[in-house]
Formats: C-alpha cells, sequence, structure tokens
C-alpha cells in the first residue's frame, strides 16, 4: 500500500513537472485578475469619485487594471457590487481566463496584460489595444421620427449633437469627477420628446486629455447610431449616452433648451398673389 502510494505521488508531480508552461501560466494570470478584481472593488467603492486603477503580478503574467462606476451611483457598497458582480461571472467563470476584457454597462471596467496598456494615456489613433481599439457601441432599435415635415429628422439629430457636445465639454471641466450630464427640450421646435445625455471620462485624466477622448467618440458616430433614438459609445478612458428618456438617476447639470430658431421649416404649399408680386418686384 505504501509503494503504492509513493508510485501515485510520483506520478502527480511527473504531470505538474511535464504540464505546458503555458497552462501554469494561465493559471497565474488567472490568479492575477481575482486578485485585481479584488482590489479594484475594495478601491473604487471608498474613492470619492468611484474609481481606481492596479497592477498585480510579476512581468510575464501581469495584470494592470482600471474601474469606473457610474457617476449616478452615489452608494460605495453599490459600487463594489457591480466590479465583484462584474469580475465574477465575466472574469473568472470560465476554464481560462480571457486576457483582455472589459464592461461599459453600470461600471466601466477593463484590464488585460502589459500588452495591452490597459492604463497607458488615451490615443487617437486606431491600434491593438487599450483605447486605441474601435470603441464598444450600442444604439437603440427605434428610429428617430418626427411628424410635420421632412425638416424634423435632420434637426432633432442636429440638436442632440449639440446637446452631446455640451455634455462633453462640461464633462472634460468638471473636477474630480469629469462626469456631466445634459437634457434637451425640442418643444419649442419640434413634438420629439426631450433628449438625456451622458458624458464621462476616468477621473484621472487632464481637461485636455479628456476632451479629446470624448471628441474622437463623437467624431466616430455614423449614419446608424445618429438616426437613433438612443445610442451609447465607450473606450476604456471616456464614454457617452444619450437617449429619449432618463436612463441616470438625479437632476442633470446642463439644460439646454432647443434655440426657436432652429425650427424646421414647415412647407407653404401657397403663397398670396400680393406676396408674389412683392417677390416680383424685388426680381425687378
Amino acid at each position: 500500500m505504501a509503494a503504492m502510494g509513493v508510485r501515485v505521488l510520483i506520478s502527480i508531480l511527473l504531470l505538474l513537472l511535464l504540464a505546458p508552461p503555458s497552462l501554469v501560466a494561465a493559471d497565474d494570470y488567472c490568479d492575477n485578475v481575482k486578485a485585481v478584481g479584488a482590489i479594484l472593488s475594495k478601491n473604487a467603492s471608498a474613492s470619492p469619485v468611484h474609481f481606481a486603477s492596479a497592477t498585480f503580478g510579476q512581468v510575464h503574467d501581469v495584470v494592470s487594471a482600471l474601474a469606473l462606476c457610474g457617476g449616478d451611483i452615489l452608494d460605495g457598497s453599490a459600487c463594489a457590487g457591480c466590479i465583484t458582480s462584474w469580475f465574477d461571472k465575466q472574469a473568472v467563470n470560465t476554464t481560462q481566463c480571457a486576457r483582455v476584457g472589459s464592461n461599459y454597462r453600470d461600471c466601466i471596467i477593463a484590464y488585460g496584460g502589459a500588452a495591452a496598456n490597459i492604463l497607458g494615456a488615451p490615443s487617437n489613433a486606431t491600434g491593438g489595444s487599450g483605447d486605441n481599439t474601435p470603441p464598444f457601441e450600442d444604439w437603440s432599435v427605434r428610429n428617430v421620427s418626427v411628424s410635420g415635415g421632412a425638416g424634423g429628422v435632420p434637426l432633432v439629430v442636429g440638436l442632440t449633437r449639440e446637446l452631446l457636445v455640451a455634455t462633453s465639454e462640461k464633462a472634460a471641466v468638471t473636477a474630480p469627477s469629469r462626469y456631466a450630464t445634459g437634457i434637451m427640450d425640442f418643444q419649442s421646435v419640434t413634438t420629439y420628446p426631450r433628449v438625456y445625455s451622458q458624458a464621462r471620462c476616468t477621473p484621472d485624466l487632464p481637461a485636455d486629455e479628456c476632451s479629446a477622448c470624448l471628441r474622437r467618440l463623437l467624431g466616430m458616430v455614423n449614419s446608424t447610431m445618429s438616426l437613433r433614438m438612443g445610442g451609447q459609445m465607450g473606450v476604456t478612458r471616456c464614454y457617452f449616452r444619450y437617449d429619449a428618456f432618463q436612463f441616470y438617476s438625479g437632476q442633470p447639470l446642463l439644460s439646454l433648451p432647443a434655440p426657436a430658431s432652429a425650427a424646421a421649416p414647415t412647407p407653404n404649399k401657397s403663397r398670396s398673389k400680393s406676396s408674389e408680386q412683392q417677390i416680383n418686384s424685388k426680381i425687378q
């Protein structure tokens, strides 16, 4: 019996010694992902702006990560719960941890190895990692629809963009949170419902880098998203969202009435004779 036990132990040791290095490294990397998740949950929940970054591990298996809870999340325990839940469901409940992971829902989370450069400054380029990757995008299934003239849709699209630009500029200069919300009331120009907006950057970004990051995102909005009633886009360091309902808590920081001068022109199918005479006289 003792000899059999020794043989079993030797077999186990041989299996461990012969295991591919990649599997051992994967286990180490997963352990580091779990450790980073715990650090972020603890530190972000204690932060006044609910933001934290961390690096854990050795050179060959290092994990860098950051987490930012939504600007309207005021409770530290809710922030910790959001981060912990995401790491539990997305990062560690797999046979091998993903090398890079990200989330842009209730809390922004991103982690990766050394090559991902998660904690690097945002860039205006499109490359292979970090903020240089194509952004996360999502939009409503409902298209912008305005009754009373063909010019209504372009009007709403243009004014919504103005709201997003203003909200982004407000977020960039709002310290320390780098977070802003807005609303635009279309009542003076059309029957379209109010549009709500949100923009944010990670609080460790200076104002100019936050502004540049958000401008880059807004510059990538295509016709598919702009013609939808709601949409959102984000990279590791910045994010925006808009919709025709209030999706955040609290009062908006910006309230922009749609300018009356922007009202879509209503087609005039008939003109009075006196009007035609006035036009003709000017031409003559």
